[in-house]
């Protein structure tokens, strides 16, 4: 009984986590296709009022964790080009900073309970070890606990690791870049300088590609 309530469990997990991927991404192409991004550049440049009311959905759909909210930052540097690219990039900081905040803001006990009480008793647990540590208690418990090969990566180099993650193809299946921002701020594994150093860096390429391709254009 014991283990087909474990299998159950299990199943009912993997169903959700399927379901939370399914609906994000149904989520950002249904809002992408409403905001019609190719009409709007059928005039040199949209309305003012009509590129901010896109770049706030896109905020907030790329804050979201497993939500592609990304791919609207990507249709707007393609249909636009150059002109947004430095507004698409800071809005793409701005998301993954309220994403990073929030899981900071989080409070650990409280999370630690509403995991337990959904039979999520080991995650429960390393939230609730990770409550009662501080910075340097968190290294040492990474360094005694995690497996060999992600020690160097978590420990010494997170920020690389963060950066690698964010421009992972098919990220949106560890929760896209608002649910890596998200985790990475529960974790409290980075203060806010790191993070911002760090996301300023991961969300940079593409911009940079696309201002380069229109300085190259012409």
């Amino acid at each position: 009984m014991t283990k087909k309530r474990q299998f159950l469990r299990l199943a009912l997990i993997a169903g959700f986590y399927l379901c939370l991927i399914a609906g994000g991404r149904w989520l950002g192409m249904t809002i992408e296709e409403q905001l019609q991004l190719s009409n709007l550049a059928q005039a040199d440049m949209p309305y003012l009022g009509t590129l901010a009311a896109v770049l706030a959905a896109y905020i907030v759909l790329t804050a979201i964790p497993f939500v592609p909210g990304t791919e609207i930052g990507v249709a707007l540097l393609m249909v636009f080009g150059a002109p947004v690219a430095v507004v698409v990039y800071l809005s793409t900081i701005t998301a993954l900073t309220l994403s990073f905040t929030l899981g900071r803001l989080t409070p650990e006990r409280k999370l630690a309970g509403w995991l337990k009480r959904r039979g999520l008793v080991r995650a429960a647990a390393l939230i609730e070890a990770f409550a009662r540590l501080g910075p340097e208690g968190r290294d040492r418990y990474l360094t005694q606990n995690a497996p060999r090969w992600l020690k160097p990566w978590l420990v010494n180099h997170r920020m690389i690791t963060f950066i690698a993650l964010i421009n992972l193809p098919g990220n949106t299946l560890l929760g896209g870049g608002g649910g890596i921002a998200l985790v990475t701020g529960l974790s409290k594994l980075m203060s806010f300088p790191q993070f911002f150093l760090s996301v300023a860096v991961a969300v940079a390429p593409v911009p940079i590609a696309v201002v380069l391709a229109g300085w190259i254009g012409g």
